[in-house]
């Protein structure tokens, strides 16, 4: 039997004849497995809840209590956190990366002078933390867990904390929080080993270690989302959102949940209707924004130029350190002010468009920053997942006047498969089951850029983990080389107490004395060169072993690195140009499946199509065609001849192919077109061949024939 005051308390009972947990005034909650009888007691506030996401929001010390199998959570009970009726269940906004006390409900703004109830998330968003009960009853750490305001679990030797991540739902818990119960370089190795105990099912569980000296373990020595927590500790709201926003990087539907309603705005004008097929080009670099607005200007044409997320963070973004999400929104607000200030100079009809876009938060930078149309790609998922993301995004896109794309059926990026295509029973289920202006598919085209946005979001978040331990003399590796080291001391026969293992254990303690900051404490190079001068010369290979270990991590670190970005840059396949060969039958089923819908079908790997090909699209209905790496390899073939450079790869270069080309091509651009909007008025001989190109080559095409009525666009 367990008795709790008005405070709180967690109970897990397992195997037991009989569990009773009395409690009073604030509130119980009784979790048994295997017991023959479970009964919970409380006085005139209390509860036994048995389902941790319907636990009223707690305003005190929370309640945990947990059993094998399941996990029963409860808190003291306080009024019902307010839930926005407009807000759809589960949904989550872009800014669902910061830490629970900045994750809230979007709600319509209130009349001048009326105040409103404090906001609070719904409990179903905010995450679990485990408690070590050595933690939770430890006077100075509560208080500091507490102000999390997260659901908290303590686990205890009969209820561990492995059993209780084992019971929770995946990627629920933002970390674990144990005592420390050593020091020194065993406080490293123990800490190392419980870290991979814990990150059995989630490599990115956030692990807290409560040491009640600071001088017990350096955090700098710990991994990536590792740190301590001791008296007068202030950071552990920072850790909690450094956690959440990893886990926003990583995993794409923490990020894509049904989309909230965004802050009340005028009335969208409808968008426009389209006639005819006209061309979309992509933007590889700002620069190329003055052609397409020339070949407008020239053929009194709508030109439609679009950019994906990969290619505005790849191609155009200065910077990511805000993350990549704010990195690409910043492009999309550049974009969008040069193409109304190239329309303005040139009376062009420059459109713009974002391509192959799957995350709600970049779809919704778009459309706040003015684009025209948005591609909501959910065509890499099953057809039931590809309908249930695009009717979110749509939902979202049309609050702004901004025609939608849809995709069905994923374009094979290398041009080697045949059996993917569109199929029409797909394609008109689809089309049934959502609300768009336009539809792409695969009609045997292909393409040749990776638009992985996601993946390279969970490449950069890696990068951005090893960075902020690989700093300085990076003790995370120094620890790991002796803990290494120590090792092979062991299996070779030398006892703990022996003069290596000293040895060891004083360097380890030696570089990590003194941790006032991100830089404190000795350089190892320092320690090094003076535990030389000191040791017998029978133990200076053990130095140069321990030396060798070190460096040999860090060098690991560095090549983990530099394949990533080899990944994240690996945007063109190797391979010799070639047309696709078009199903033209199967284009005239889709275009057939969306007449009188409205809606219009688009055709993406425009530069994968012959000009034969390309002319008779217009005859069977199709709106838009989408070329990119053609029109890319064009400009670049254009500039070269304005400005030379060798632009090939370089079989000796320092990283992988696919880096060291886009590096290349990507410092050539910024030098050779650096004041590109200052050529509006007198556009270099390059852009003016390069846009005869344009029209002869892509536009031209699409001027042919037209259906007898062209489809229009919603109104």
């Amino acid at each position: 039997m367990t008795r709790a005051g008005s405070a709180g308390v967690a109970v897990g009972a397992v195997g037991g004849a009989d569990a009773v947990t009395r409690a009073g005034s604030a509130g119980v909650a009784v979790g048994a497995v295997g017991g023959t009888d479970t009964v919970a007691r409380a006085g005139t506030a209390a509860a036994a809840v048995a389902d941790a996401d319907t636990v009223p929001r707690p305003s005190s010390p929370g309640v945990a209590v947990g059993a094998v199998g399941a996990v029963v959570s409860a808190a003291v009970l306080a009024p019902a956190a307010p839930v926005d009726p407009v807000a759809p269940a589960g949904s989550a906004g872009p800014d669902s990366v910061a830490g629970p006390s900045t994750h809230r409900a979007t709600r319509h703004p209130l009349p001048p002078g009326v105040l409103g109830a404090a906001v609070r998330p719904r409990r179903a968003d905010v995450p679990h933390a485990v408690i070590g009960a050595e933690v939770w009853h430890t006077e100075w750490a509560r208080p500091l867990l507490e102000r999390l305001e997260l659901r908290t679990v303590i686990a205890d030797e009969r209820l561990t904390c492995e059993r209780v991540l084992d019971t929770l739902a995946a990627q629920s818990v933002a970390f674990v929080c144990e005592e420390l119960p050593v020091s020194g370089l065993a406080a490293m190795t123990w800490a190392a080993r419980r870290t991979e105990a814990l990150r059995r099912d989630d490599p990115l569980l956030g692990v807290v270690f409560m040491v009640e000296d600071p001088r017990a373990l350096d955090p700098r020595a710990l991994g990536p989302l590792v740190r301590t927590l001791s008296p007068g500790d202030t950071d552990l709201p920072d850790f909690l959102a450094e956690v959440q926003r990893v886990r926003h990087e990583y995993h794409w539907e923490l990020r894509n949940r049904r989309p909230g309603t965004p802050p009340a705005r005028d009335a969208a004008a409808p968008p426009a209707r389209w006639t005819g097929t006209v061309p979309n080009f992509n933007v590889k670099h700002p620069s190329m924004l003055l052609p397409y607005a020339l070949l407008s200007a020239r053929t009194r044409r709508e030109v439609y130029c679009e950019i994906s997320p990969q290619e505005a963070l790849l191609f155009v973004a200065d910077s990511v350190g805000r993350g990549p999400a704010a990195a690409v929104a910043g492009v999309f607000t550049t974009l969008r002010q040069d193409v109304d200030r190239l329309n303005t100079a040139l009376g062009s009809r420059l459109r713009l468009h974002l391509d192959h876009a799957d995350d709600h938060e970049v779809i919704q930078a778009a459309c706040e920053a003015g684009f025209d149309s948005v591609m909501v790609d959910g065509s890499g998922r099953t057809l039931h997942q590809n309908v249930l993301f695009t009717n979110a995004a749509t939902e979202l896109a049309r609050r702004y006047g901004v025609l939608v794309e849809g995709e069905i059926g994923s374009i094979d990026g290398a041009g080697l498969r045949k059996w993917n295509k569109t199929t029409p029973s797909d394609f008109t289920r689809f089309v049934e089951d959502t609300d768009l202006d336009l539809v792409g598919a695969h009609v045997g085209q292909f393409h040749s850029f990776d638009y992985g946005f996601a993946a390279t979001r969970r490449s950069l978040a890696e990068v951005g983990l090893m960075d902020d331990r690989a700093t300085g003399d990076d003790l995370h590796a120094f620890a790991e080389a002796c803990a290494r080291v120590e090792k092979d001391l062991t299996d070779s026969g030398l006892p703990g107490y022996s003069a290596e293992h000293r040895l060891v254990a004083a360097l380890a303690r030696r570089a990590t004395t003194e941790a006032d900051g991100p830089d404190a404490g000795p350089r190892l190079d320092a320690v090094f060169r003076e535990a030389r001068t000191r040791v017998p010369v029978f133990q200076r290979p053990l130095l140069d072993a321990l030396e060798r270990e070190w460096l040999e991590r860090r060098l690991a670190k560095v090549r983990r690195k530099t394949d990533l970005w080899d990944e994240v840059f690996a945007t063109e396949p190797a391979r010799e140009h070639r047309y696709a060969a078009i199903d033209h039958g199967l284009v005239q089923t889709l275009t057939g499946v969306l007449q009188g819908t409205g809606r219009a079908l688009v055709v993406h790997g425009g530069s994968s199509i012959s000009r034969v090909d390309l002319a008779s699209l217009p005859a069977h209905g199709v709106a838009r065609v989408n070329f990119g790496s053609g029109v890319y390899a064009d400009y670049l073939e254009a500039l070269r001849a304005h400005l030379p450079v060798d632009l090939t790869a370089d079989p000796d270069a320092p990283t992988g192919d696919g880096t060291w080309k886009h590096v290349r091509r990507m410092s050539y651009l910024a030098e050779a077109t650096r004041d590109w909007r200052s050529w509006t008025d007198a556009p270099p001989s390059f852009v003016d061949t390069f846009v005869s190109r344009l029209e002869r080559c892509y536009a031209a095409p699409l001027r042919g024939r037209t259906p007898a009525q062209a489809p229009g666009g919603r109104s």
